[in-house]
């Protein structure tokens, strides 16, 4: 049977070619021009995959997979992620969202074809292993049935559960590996063992069966802390870490001084971030621009209230909330706005240390917001790509100059400002500074003036002209 197959993509130049490939193959394809596009299509039909764009106007990647996987039957479907920065999502969130694999941009119609058979052929196998490897299943309390065999839930009990979890991890990981071997028809030596685990297991089902395991010897538990360089290693594979150990604690993480000296903290429990909090942050990245960004209150009216010193030394947030000028929610949703954007900022910085304190007791500042992990770092993967979008167009870290080029275009206030604000010596960061918006609402502004062709900009001098 032809296999069918979703393409969510709000690119038009690549939908088509993807779709064009596809059907050249001799694949059944659907295209949907946006995550919630595509969201409509799998309650309406089945699909045997989607690919995914990671970047999207209405729905992301991670987004998307996340929504799918609450449609009947959308947990069942492979989903391979699209995306220029394909390095930034990480295993351990193809894992969550039930991406097999990534395919970066630009991309020859051999890599996709090849990529598409792979997640298929991967999906018919695991599929068959499953279903030979695990028959008859008993129902049992915290068990739940899947379309490719059984999938425990997560249990609650004693030893005896963690031993079953990691019983039913073995069986998932290992038996495509076996059923490989044994339809092969040779004889299974170590080296082919070893081939076949690394073809079918990945790092983050690795990372699975290991805090399986560590929940069987309670020696294990309340590690000590850790510490170390970034570049060496990434603040996503350090979350990952400090998720998978299971770990209560506040990881500080401080850019080097050579950069400008920046930190923050990120408040964690039990695999979630109850916030991210600025330690020595610019006054772009301040609670008050969030509140005022979500229409919470105006302008005019925060300035007033922290004028009038209100807020008698309590966090802003609580004191305009004990004042009734904002409700709960608002204070939530600008925390947690602000929290992903420190998280993403923190996650651009190339140089600098962090350092885990592992203990019960979080900061003083703890929201309790309980942000994903996985949810943080796709998050700070799309602003990376935005970014990078923007700074192929105006530039980011040093000066910008700009001429208006008498086009006639309607600017927000954001856009006014930004305009009145470029004199040719500032960078985006330094005036995003001035104006407390973040700097990626400022290139935003910029470039949306730059497409409606409302400014050009200007070169930087040369040393030798």
């Amino acid at each position: 049977m032809t296999a069918r197959i979703l393409v969510v993509e709000d690119s038009a130049t690549v939908r088509h070619l993807v779709e064009a490939v596809l059907r050249g193959a001799g694949y059944s394809v659907e295209t949907a021009v946006d995550g919630v596009d595509g969201l409509e299509r799998v309650h309406r039909s089945t699909f045997d995959l989607a690919l995914v764009d990671f970047v999207m106007p209405r729905l992301n990647g991670y987004q998307f997979a996340q929504a799918m996987r609450g449609v009947p039957g959308g947990a069942e479907v492979p989903l391979v992620l699209m995306s220029a920065r394909a390095e930034s999502i990480g295993a351990r969130f193809g894992q969550q969202t039930g991406a097999v694999a990534t395919l970066v941009k630009p991309f020859t119609p051999t890599a996709l074809l090849d990529l598409v058979r792979s997640a298929l052929e991967r999906a018919r196998v695991e599929a068959s292993a499953l279903t030979s490897v695990v028959s008859a299943p008993t129902e049992a309390p915290g068990a739940a049935l899947s379309m490719r065999g059984v999938r425990l839930a997560r249990w609650t009990a004693g030893p005896e559960a963690s031993r079953d979890r990691l019983v039913d991890l073995l069986v998932r990981h290992l038996g495509p590996a076996v059923r490989e071997i044994v339809e092969a028809g040779v004889d299974a030596h170590d080296d082919l063992l070893s081939q076949a685990l690394r073809h079918h297991m990945s790092l983050a089902a690795a990372i699975e069966l290991a805090r399986e395991a560590r929940a069987l010897d309670p020696s294990l538990r309340g590690a000590a802390g850790l510490e170390g360089v970034l570049g060496v290693v990434s603040l996503a594979q350090v979350l990952r870490l400090v998720e998978a150990a299971g770990l209560h604690g506040v990881l500080r993480v401080e850019r080097s001084a050579k950069v400008g000296s920046a930190a923050v903290e990120m408040c964690l429990r039990a695999g979630l971030v109850d916030q991210v909090i600025g330690v020595a942050v610019g006054a772009e990245h301040r609670l008050g621009r969030h509140l005022v960004g979500a229409g919470a209150l105006s302008r005019a009216a925060l300035d007033a209230f922290i004028a009038s010193g209100a807020a008698r030394g309590a966090p802003l947030g609580r004191a305009l909330v004990a004042t009734r000028r904002i409700s709960e929610e608002h204070l939530r949703a600008a925390l947690a706005a602000q929290s992903l954007e420190l998280f993403g900022e923190a996650s651009r910085w190339s140089g600098g240390r962090f350092r885990f304190a592992p203990g019960e007791g979080l900061a003083s500042g703890d929201a309790g917001l309980g942000l994903g992990v996985e949810e943080c770092i796709a998050d700070a993967a799309q602003r990376a790509e935005e970014w990078d979008a923007i700074e192929a167009l105006v530039p980011m870290e040093r000066a910008v100059a700009l001429r208006e080029t008498g086009v006639g275009v309607a600017h927000d206030v954001d856009a006014r400002r930004v305009l009145a604000a470029v004199d040719g010596e500032r960078s985006v960061r330094e005036i995003a500074r001035e104006l407390e918006l973040s700097p990626m609402a400022v290139g935003r502004a910029l470039v949306g003036l730059l497409r409606a062709r409302a400014i050009s900009v200007v070169p930087p001098i040369s040393a030798s002209s």
